[in-house]
């Protein structure tokens, strides 16, 4: 059994960078052997890098817009109460729509794997294929 007790309260929430684009906060909850969750807040714009996770990742949309792709698909809008499941090794990336922030609980199964940025111009025309 692994217990997640939340956020110490000595702990202070990261801010990430070398991962994600845009202003993007977690606070990571449980981090055991397999499984690891965390709350993540994206602000408006923001956005991870794509990546994959070996064991599969689940979003569970708390509040606010976002959205999510995986590579070579369509760009899916997720909205509170909304869950998401990428299967193993799939490559994705996922974060706030341009006008709205984005919150969001997060599992996924082993280590992360980062494969490049989510460029402006490719971000911008998500926001586009959404309007359609």
């Amino acid at each position: 059994m692994i217990i997640g007790r939340g956020i110490p309260a000595d702990r202070v929430s990261a801010m990430r960078s070398a991962t994600t684009t845009g202003q993007v906060w977690s606070d990571i909850v449980l981090a055991g052997g397999g499984p690891r969750a965390l709350n993540m807040f994206f602000a408006p714009g923001s956005r991870t890098h794509w990546h994959r996770h070996p064991g599969g990742q689940m979003l569970y949309t708390v509040s606010g817009e976002g959205w999510i792709q995986e590579r070579g698909g369509e760009v899916v809008v997720m909205r509170p109460g909304d869950v998401v499941w990428t299967e193993p090794g799939i490559e994705h990336w996922h974060g706030a729509t341009a006008s709205a922030q984005l919150i969001q609980l997060v599992l996924h199964f082993g280590d992360v794997e980062w494969t490049g940025e989510v460029g402006e111009a490719e971000y911008a025309a998500c926001g586009a294929e959404v309007a359609r």
